[in-house]
C-alpha cells in the first residue's frame, strides 16, 4: 500500500469515527440523555435539550424527529 493510499485510509477511518460519535450524540439527545465531554480541562455535562438536532441514517429526508 502506498503512502497516499494509507493516508486516505486513515482519513476515512477518522471521519467514520467522527460520524459515529455524532450519531451517538443524536441518539442520546432523542432519548433525553445528557452527554459528558472534556472541555477546557474540565468535565462538562450537556443536557439533551441543549444538543442541536441532526438527522440519523434511516431518517426520512426533511424530517427531524423530536
Amino acid at each position: 500500500m502506498s503512502d497516499a493510499q494509507l493516508q486516505e485510509l486513515q482519513n476515512r477511518a477518522i471521519e467514520a469515527g467522527r460520524e459515529a460519535v455524532r450519531d451517538a450524540i443524536e441518539t442520546h439527545r432523542r432519548m433525553g440523555r445528557s452527554i459528558v465531554v472534556w472541555e477546557d480541562g474540565q468535565i462538562k455535562h450537556i443536557k439533551a435539550r441543549d444538543l442541536k438536532p441532526r438527522p440519523l441514517p434511516g431518517d426520512e429526508p426533511g424530517e427531524m424527529p423530536g
